[in-house]
């Protein structure tokens, strides 16, 4: 029995320790219960200054910002490849879906700031269709390189760079359509 006891107390201490049991809410678990990268959406948010305490929409703002948030490296990271690489002008294509991610991010959480009853459907929808077009980018920038035909370690490297962004702006996405679905403020 006490060796039972002292393995369960290792166990708790471990989950403690290594962030196990992240605290999460009720309205995290619902903003993200359509989320395609379910697990990854209620870690991350779960994380997010704020989170705890936000009602849906303060979730679908502070859910934009954390894919702004990594944009940035993102972008960075393209900007440097491009200026190794400057025949790539896959790069180019990339370096200019970035921007426009960045910007369109940047508007998504500007128009969720603003929400009132007047304008809610109006400007939901706005950031919908902002987040669908931005959730593409990432691919048409890999898909761009594919083709030009160059090397696969520069491919693989921007795919690993762009993985999470990828999967933040599809989590942003079903937060926004979680708050559009339920029609709160």
């Amino acid at each position: 029995m006490a060796s039972y006891r002292s393995g369960l107390l290792c166990a708790i201490m471990f989950l403690a320790i290594h962030g196990g049991w992240a605290q999460t809410s009720d309205t995290i678990s619902n903003a993200c219960s359509n989320a395609l990268y379910t697990h990854f959406c209620v870690s991350s948010l779960s994380k997010a200054s704020g989170a705890l305490e936000a009602d849906l929409t303060q979730l679908s703002v502070i859910a934009v910002r954390l894919s702004s948030e990594v944009a940035k490296p993102v972008s960075r990271f393209i900007e440097k490849l491009k200026k190794r690489n400057p025949n790539v002008s896959a790069l180019e294509d990339c370096s200019d879906l970035l921007k426009d991610t960045r910007e369109q991010l940047h508007d998504s959480q500007s128009e969720l700031k603003q929400l009132s009853n007047v304008n809610f459907m109006e400007y939901v929808e706005d950031v919908l269709t902002r987040l669908s077009g931005v959730e593409t980018n990432q691919d048409t920038c890999l898909s761009g390189l594919k083709e030009s035909n160059v090397p696969a370690t520069l491919v693989s490297s921007v795919k690993d760079n762009t993985d999470n962004l990828t999967m933040l702006i599809s989590d942003a996405l079903a937060v926004v359509s979680t708050l559009r679905q339920q029609g709160q403020i």
